[in-house]
């Protein structure tokens, strides 16, 4: 049994007094194995008081970017040092394959290399000359004090993804895990130790739900930054929108791909399963709705259920396991309902839809698909977050785009076809912040990332995530008085 008793707050592990207690279950054997500490308002409050000193001293906005980079660098080394230990405890959380799990640790290194070479080309600075010909310069400037509020799906890379721009803009962080990866991303506690970085610049405080509504309401924060579901998001928005904070959510989505009359076959066997089943289809980004032509339906459910039943689904330990367990029980219970009302409803489960064979332990599901119910089904319209694709037939393009759109989400979205122009078309009638082109889903550093509607506002990734984590100054540098 593990335990960890403190939480990392101004540069030193501290033990909270208004700590809650919290058991950590191995989802691939319903197990037992960790005892943890959450730390309580109080506590919060002190890392926030820690990340706002830090900010305001001017001891990390001061120095340059060469000189805070060093610090990102010496983390990524160290993470991908130790990859192998923190990627198992992912695997002991949250039963993600030990392959994704060692590689999100990994993927540390991969962000703070892209804003190695990007940093430069970013527009920190810019004269301008306005329309009465005063001169003007125009600078981006840290935002200040960072809440990252990060899930429990994929919760190294997607920490990094918030720590390495924001850090390296010159802004300060408490970053508040998920109870559930208490232990894994103690990571980023570790490797700011490691690499000397000056006290409160980073802070790691697991927290339940009282000392998180403290962090997102805390009048020394500045910004959150947070990824999950909708329903949090929502909640969120609401407590910063008191103090008028900045945000950026990255929530849910129910991600559409269109299936046009005249796709090849074999380029769906090749990209959907991955596309619904990646992370143990615990990813919000993950196409679970197909549309296909009605004439064509019978053919491409079972070519893709082919597919997907030689995917391995097993211990997240083994390497050539391709879909571990579902993250924990209360979320396994959701998903099990979810699949008996569609059943219930005269859905139609072609694959999967319960516990593979020879797997009595653990939350495991086989990957799933389901045909046979209507548009504004539950399955048809709700973030499931597991590996369960929803198959609709429709009966002119026009139709899938009505289905498609007809979500409240917008994250992302594909359209397959033989016809390259007809492809694009459909693509740019599609409301979300990425979509893709015969393929079920890319993710990619360099570009951005986020949602239309209830999938959230704001961007990650590229350039664009830069912006999340600055503010604009426009400073006169001459000029006439105003009004003469």
């Amino acid at each position: 049994m593990i335990t960890a008793e403190d939480v990392y707050l101004d540069g030193r592990w501290v033990r909270p007094d208004d700590a809650e207690w919290t058991d950590l279950e191995d989802p691939a054997r319903e197990e037992v194995f960790a005892r943890v500490a959450l730390a309580g308002p109080a506590t919060m409050d002190a890392a926030v008081t820690a990340a706002r000193r830090a900010f305001d001293d001017g001891a990390w906005t001061s120095l340059t970017h060469a000189e805070r980079l060093s610090y990102l660098k010496a983390m990524a080394q160290f993470l991908t040092e130790n990859a192998a230990t923190y990627g198992d405890l992912v695997v002991q959380e949250v039963g993600l394959p030990v392959g994704l799990s060692v590689g999100g640790v990994a993927s540390v290194a991969y962000h703070v290399a892209y804003w190695e070479q990007a940093y430069e080309g970013y527009p920190w600075a810019e004269e301008r000359v306005g329309v009465s010909g005063v001169h003007t310069r125009i600078t981006r400037e840290p935002i200040g004090v960072v809440a990252g509020i990060v899930p429990w799906n994929a919760p190294v890379s997607l920490s990094a993804s918030k720590i390495v721009p924001a850090l390296l803009a010159g802004c300060t962080m408490v970053l508040k895990p998920s109870p559930l990866n208490a232990l894994s991303l103690r990571c980023f506690a570790d490797a700011a130790e490691h690499a000397g970085l000056p006290r409160g610049v980073l802070n790691v405080v697991p927290a339940g739900i009282a000392a998180s509504d403290a962090l997102v309401r805390h009048p020394g924060v500045d910004k959150v930054a947070f990824t999950g579901s909708d329903h949090t998001g929502k909640i969120i928005a609401g407590a910063a929108a008191e103090t008028l904070k900045r945000v950026t959510l990255e929530l849910g989505g129910k991600s559409a791909g269109i299936v046009l009359a005249d796709a090849p076959l074999d380029r769906l066997v090749e990209t959907v399963p991955p596309g619904f089943t990646l992370n143990n289809g615990e990813a919000c980004a993950a196409m679970t709705l197909m549309l296909v032509p009605r004439d064509r339906q019978e053919e491409i459910v079972a070519a893709v259920a082919d597919a997907v039943g030689k995917l391995v689904v097993g211990d997240p330990r083994d390497p050539g396991t391709d879909i571990g367990p579902l993250a924990f029980r209360a979320h396994y219970t959701r998903v099990q309902k979810i699949l008996e009302t569609a059943q219930a409803g005269g859905a139609r489960v072609v694959a999967g839809g319960g516990r593979p064979d020879g797997l009595d332990r653990g939350f495991y599901l086989a990957p799933t698909i389901v045909c046979d119910v209507e548009p504004d089904a539950e399955i048809a319209q709700q973030e499931i977050f597991a590996p369960v694709l929803t198959v609709l037939p429709y009966d002119s393009v026009d139709d899938a785009v009505r289905i498609a759109n007809g979500t409240a989400y917008g994250l992302s979205g594909a359209v397959f076809g033989a016809d390259d122009a007809e492809v694009a078309a459909v693509a740019g009638r599609i409301r979300a912040g990425s979509v893709h082109l015969n393929n079920a889903l890319t993710v990619d550093i360099g570009v951005p990332f986020g949602g239309f509607k209830a999938s959230g506002y704001g961007r990650e990734f590229g350039p664009e995530g830069m912006n999340a984590y600055v503010e604009q100054k426009a400073t006169f540098l001459d000029g006439q008085p105003f009004g003469s």
